[in-house]
């Protein structure tokens, strides 16, 4: 299996707890911002060379508001160099921001790790999203946890319809939509996050009434070339659960296998 196809068609979450974050692999940021319950408003950039978008001269860092962000996403050049950024409310705010803030600001764009955690008060702002290459590891930071079960569920729902979308094309068949996987069916995972979990649309099946999503845990990986690795071995073994969609209740539910 090679890398490409892993990075396709498989999502892997770790989610540390403490600090607020989520490392994950397979998710883009035009997949993040699209599953988001609440639409960005402006972003940051504390890292990425390659977008011309405004300037903020106090901080000497560039800024991408909300009615550019398609732009940025068409102009796609975030996916070839570090894209860290944190959103922000108001231009203005920037204008207040000090010495102490803009040092933190810039040690988590460049070191992609934080000295306290990034969520700053006159920014008010719900992420920071640090990247050296887009969809392969990103470490994003939740202010709030129910963003990330929302977007993760939106995410995996985009998926299937996208893996749908082709089969219907083979077959010549209607697409059916999928919804977000439910926050509720997402919330029996919150151990297994922390462990490391992959889902493998490799291994998707489907029948007349279901389609089902199995799920591995793997372990705690910053390296995704290890991770892969070890996915490829534990793949071979029964998963460790599923999530599965019923076609005709149009709900979702889970298994977890012990």
């Amino acid at each position: 299996m090679a890398k490409i196809d892993m990075m396709d068609n498989v999502i892997y979450i770790l989610v540390n707890t403490r600090e607020q974050n989520v490392i994950a692999h397979g998710i883009t940021f035009d997949q993040f911002i699209q599953s988001l319950p609440t639409p960005l408003t402006n972003l940051l950039l504390l890292k990425q060379q390659r977008y011309n978008g405004e300037y903020h001269f106090h901080t000497k860092l560039s800024f991408v508001l909300n009615e550019q962000l398609e732009d940025l996403i068409k102009n796609g050049s975030y996916k070839s160099s570090e894209f860290c950024w944190v959103d922000f409310e108001d231009v203005f705010s920037l204008d207040t921001i000090e010495g102490q803030e803009l040092a933190e600001l810039l040690y988590l764009g460049h070191m992609k790790k934080h000295l306290s955690l990034p969520f700053f008060q006159k920014l008010n702002n719900r992420f920071a999203y640090l990247t050296d290459v887009d969809g392969w590891l990103n470490k994003i930071y939740f202010r709030y946890w129910s963003d990330f079960y929302s977007t993760l569920g939106g995410v995996l729902g985009n998926k299937f319809n996208s893996i749908k979308l082709e089969k219907s094309l083979i077959n010549f068949r209607k697409r059916k939509d999928y919804p977000p996987v439910d926050q509720k069916v997402l919330y029996q995972l919150n151990t297994l996050f922390t462990e490391g979990i992959v889902f493998s649309f490799h291994h998707i099946t489907q029948n007349r009434t279901q389609t089902i999503l199995p799920f591995w845990v793997v372990g705690d990986y910053y390296d995704m070339d290890e991770m892969n690795e070890q996915f490829l071995e534990v793949s071979k073994e029964n998963a460790d659960g599923h999530i599965i969609f019923d076609k005709k209740q149009k709900e979702w539910a889970i298994t977890i296998h012990s």
